[in-house]
Formats: structure tokens, sequence, C-alpha cells
């Protein structure tokens, strides 16, 4: 990242429209780097079955705040209880993987990288970027791994809020 990009990331996490200010900022990072057809990040919580979906590109076939149960598929061993990155190749490895592949490929995707985000040895969440199938390579892995680190702070604050929430005295 650039110093301008430091900028921006610290300006992000300083925004008081959080978590969506830095999970648009790392979208915005991802999508120069990766430009895919569908991006979503999720949260986790060590044990759960779900995940939930906390931003998406496509907010009309893709929601926020919708559970996805991934945590007891292969792609839930390997990214959230592993903490490895997942490379679904194309359309056969996304059919096996994904319980919405038919939704997948009605947005014109047929290959996914995946990385978990990670903060003190737990995943806490993950990203996963589409787009058509040869798009993307194993060794792009790499760049994703590393990236998902800039969501450990926008997804301990979105924990964070919800905790707070909950214990509010109204």
């Amino acid at each position: 990242m650039t110093d301008i990009d430091m900028g921006r990331l610290a300006a992000a996490y300083a925004c008081t429209v959080q978590p969506q200010s830095s999970f648009d900022f790392v979208a915005d990072l991802l999508t120069q780097r990766f430009s895919p057809r569908l991006m979503t990040f999720f949260a986790w919580s060590q044990g759960s079955d779900l995940c939930e979906r906390v931003w998406s590109n496509n907010l009309e076939k893709y929601p926020v705040s919708i559970g996805k149960k991934m945590g007891p598929t292969a792609w839930g061993h390997t990214v959230l209880r592993k903490k490895q990155p997942w490379f679904g190749e194309d359309e056969a490895a996304m059919q096996r993987t994904f319980p919405d592949h038919e939704r997948i490929k009605t947005v014109g995707c047929a290959s996914c990288l995946s990385a978990p985000v990670v903060a003190g040895g737990d995943a806490i969440g993950a990203i996963s970027i589409l787009h058509v199938e040869g798009t993307y390579h194993t060794t792009d892995l790499d760049d994703l791994s590393a990236l998902s680190g800039l969501l450990v702070a926008p997804l301990l604050m979105r924990a964070s809020v919800r905790d707070h929430d909950l214990f509010a005295v109204n």
C-alpha cells in the first residue's frame, strides 16, 4: 500500500460511520487489485455453523445481515477452522462448495478466491471474491490473504458495537 492508501485507511478507521466506512475502503482496495464481479465479507463466531454477510458489492442478490451455513462445509473447514485460503477454480468446484452455486452462476461467476480474516489466532470472518472461470489463479491467494488483515479492525469494531448495543440501558 502507498502512503496515500495508508492515509485513506486511517481516515476510514477514524470515521464515525463504522464499520461501513472501513468495509468500503477495504472493498475499494480489493476492487483495484482483483476487479471482482461479486465480493462479500463475512463475520463468523467460533463454533457457529453460520457466517453472516456484512458487506456485499451486489446488495440486490447478496444482501447483508444474511446468514450462510458455511461452518460445516469443506469451505468452512478450510477457511474458518484451518484458517487457510481457498481457491474454487471452476464451476465444478463452486457446485461442490456453495449451496447457492446456482445464484452465484446468475451473476456470471464460476471461480472464487476466499481468505480468512484472523485476529488473535482465531478466524473472525472471511472474504470471498468471485469472477468468471480463469480470472484468478492460486498465486492470487497470497495477495488476498495479506489484504484480509485490513478487515480485522472493522470486524472487531462491528462486534464491539453489537455487544455494546446488547447491553445498553434503555
